[in-house]
């Protein structure tokens, strides 16, 4: 457990997908709690919802919560080899393409009408 002195209480309901994983779950002394840290993948891609409080406490000083950052950037940035460039096609003209035969949104007889 991380215990922050003083911060801005954050309750529920989070209007958030629900996570991959629930890492952290925040609590105040009035009885609220708030899924404070959360983990999401997306494609090949990873993110990190993290809300320890807000600028009006000195709460991103608090040593702990700079570790959860640090630890949350390097999960996000994690097994990079199985993230693939995406490939860039260009026409002979030297605009961009959506690749060899693309006809447009509306080809053949659709377009005609």
């Amino acid at each position: 457990p991380i215990e922050i002195p003083a911060q801005e209480m954050y309750g529920e309901q989070f209007d958030i997908p629900a996570p991959d994983e629930l890492i952290f779950i925040s609590s105040f002394t009035g009885g609220e709690v708030f899924r404070s840290g959360c983990t999401f993948r997306r494609g090949n891609g990873r993110i990190f919802y993290f809300s320890p409080g807000d600028q009006d406490y000195p709460v991103y000083h608090h040593p702990d919560v700079l570790h959860v950052i640090a630890n949350g950037a390097e999960w996000a940035a994690a097994d990079p080899s199985r993230r693939e460039l995406p490939a860039l096609l260009r026409s002979e003209e030297g605009g961009f393409s959506a690749g060899h035969g693309h006809q447009g949104a509306m080809h053949g007889e659709e377009a005609a009408e």
